[in-house]
């Protein structure tokens, strides 16, 4: 299954920070805490993660995520007055957002069964890696956004990456921009929850 995802320096750094924070230290650091079946999910989340990182921009492997990325591949978008507009990119989530959300599963439940008074020791972990953070919730951000359905015409007009000599401009029609613009927008309240602030802030970004 292909889906849409803005080259977005807020996107970006939602994803990043989910990665070492969480999958990562608890792959690596929190091994010994972890029962095998629960080692398991995240061993296979963690690999589906960087399978994923693999096609999406640059700035979702980069500290710099903020760093201008508009003609990397060879390729800009722009709406139908000529404006540039964040780019769209094409990815093939395929099982990895299943074994994600596996994981997903998991660690959510066990921060359930700590508020319920279950003792769990994942449940510890995760406490101890959030540090006042719901890295958590972000994953299940991320992870909405990567499920969300593409607007098949939008993404019929979206190139798949590729190394090009030279840069191709994708000019959306009056239809691909309301697509465009509506898939933007959820993507944005996704992230955003109900912080109206943030959701506002983070449109201004788009070149509308």
């Amino acid at each position: 299954m292909h889906v849409l995802v803005p080259d977005d320096p807020v996107m970006a750094v939602i994803f990043l920070s989910v990665e070492e924070p969480l999958l990562h230290s608890l792959h690596y650091y929190y091994r010994a805490e972890l029962t095998d079946a629960q080692a398991a999910i995240i061993r296979v989340a963690y690999d589906s993660w960087g399978e994923l990182q693999q096609e999406l921009p640059a700035r979702f492997r980069s500290h710099a995520p903020d760093a201008v990325t508009d003609e990397e591949d060879g390729y800009v978008l722009e709406g139908v007055a000529g404006q540039r507009l964040t780019r769209l990119c094409a990815i093939d989530v395929g099982q990895h957002v299943h074994h994600l959300e596996a994981c997903h599963r998991m660690l959510r439940q066990a921060q359930l069964d700590r508020h319920h008074g279950t003792l769990a020791l994942l449940a510890d972990v995760l406490l101890e890696i959030n540090g006042g953070i719901d890295f958590v919730d972000r994953l299940g951000r991320v992870l909405q956004v990567l499920r969300l359905p593409s607007p098949p015409r939008l993404l019929a007009a979206i190139p798949p990456p590729a190394r090009r000599e030279s840069v191709t401009v994708v000019a959306l029609n009056t239809e691909e921009e309301r697509e465009y613009r509506g898939h933007c927008g959820k993507v944005i309240g996704i992230l955003s929850g109900d912080d109206g602030f943030a959701f506002v802030t983070h449109w201004a970004l788009y070149a509308m």
